[in-house]
């Protein structure tokens, strides 16, 4: 009985190796391509259209993908006719083939390319699929839709006005333009970015930037938006306008200012500035009978305190404290309220 059992658990394994040992028949190298691209996007910018999307990082087996070689971009175009399309539809076809190296191979990257000279009153379909190295082509990406018609000219009379980590700018309007965007950049910046400091196209002429630092200098452009059905077809941008944020308004005046005569001189206190951005403070002094003040020290005083040696004995004087900010125009605030203190000791 024993051996009976053991015979049929030795079938049993043989027949669920041999089960394992089965190989289906062996894949087509024509399905395993690149995935499919599903983060495409067209965004006008400046009279072009920017197309843009991310590499692929696998291959539809889910292997990594590595013999990428370049990417197609399909397009399929119709005639626009007040808001709707008349021929949309028809079979895309290549407009440009962008070669890809293993060089600028990154996958998960993101690509872009633009396109220029697009007709008025076109609505315009594309498409970007990705070939490896056999050849085999990836699915077509998601489709994107330009609704294309004339750009919107340039702003003019473009004006800022600097304050302190502040820029207001102002520009005339744009006739047929439904908003506006505003590009910044900094000295040096070769260009500016893709992408407007504004979120949304902007609906009035004029723009605040809180983002600012002082005494960066930076330069703006604005280009004016035309609203095309469901595409914002930017137009070209502004001349460059050099900004620099300045701190104009100086800080508040020193407080409770006492004069106290001791051996060594007079001795000044006065209550610390709450201002987070003070350098010191500038001490100044008149004789009685003197009609301007004489500041005293050399370089901001950065303590609340101040000793004059330079007193003579029987002598009355006068004084006052301004604090100065840390700013390189050294804002300086009015003065504290004067001290008569006459040295006698």
């Amino acid at each position: 009985m024993r051996a009976n059992r053991v015979e049929i658990l030795l079938l049993a394994m043989l027949i669920v190796l041999s089960a394992c040992a089965k190989k289906g028949p062996p894949v087509p190298w024509e399905s395993i391509v690149p995935m499919r691209i599903v983060d495409l996007q067209a965004v006008p910018r400046e009279g072009r259209i920017r197309l843009e999307w991310k590499t692929p990082k696998e291959n539809t087996d889910k292997t990594p993908l590595t013999d990428l070689v370049s990417f197609q971009i399909l397009r399929s175009e119709g005639v626009l006719v007040g808001e709707e399309c008349k021929g949309c539809g028809g079979k895309p076809k290549v407009v440009y083939e962008m070669k890809v190296t293993p060089e600028n191979f990154v996958p998960g990257k993101k690509v872009s390319i633009f396109f220029e000279n697009q007709e008025p009153r076109r609505v315009y379909v594309y498409e970007i699929v990705s070939v490896n190295q056999r050849g085999y082509p990836s699915s077509p990406s998601n489709p994107v839709t330009v609704y294309w018609d004339h750009p919107p000219a340039s702003p003019s009379v473009v004006r800022a006005e600097r304050g302190d980590k502040k820029v207001d700018l102002l520009w005339e309007p744009v006739e047929g333009a439904t908003g506006y965007n505003v590009y910044r950049r900094l000295e040096g910046e070769q260009g500016f970015p893709l992408n407007p400091s504004n979120r949304e196209p902007l609906s009035v002429t004029r723009y605040t930037d809180l983002t600012v630092h002082n005494d960066i200098k930076y330069f703006y452009s604005v280009r004016a938006v035309r609203r095309v059905v469901k595409t914002d077809v930017e137009g070209k941008g502004s001349p460059g306008l050099a900004v620099t944020p300045i701190k104009l308004i100086p800080p508040s005046a020193p407080a409770a200012l006492v004069a106290i005569p001791v051996k060594e001189g007079i001795e000044l206190n006065w209550r610390r500035n709450p201002e987070a951005d003070i350098l010191g403070y500038n001490v100044y002094r008149r004789k009685l009978g003197e009609k301007e003040f004489q500041k005293v020290n050399e370089t901001p005083v950065t303590q609340d305190t101040y000793l004059d040696t330079g007193v003579v004995l029987r002598q009355e004087y006068e004084y006052a404290v301004a604090a100065v900010d840390n700013s390189p125009r050294r804002n300086e605030s009015a003065r504290s309220e004067e001290v008569r203190v006459k040295y006698l000791y």
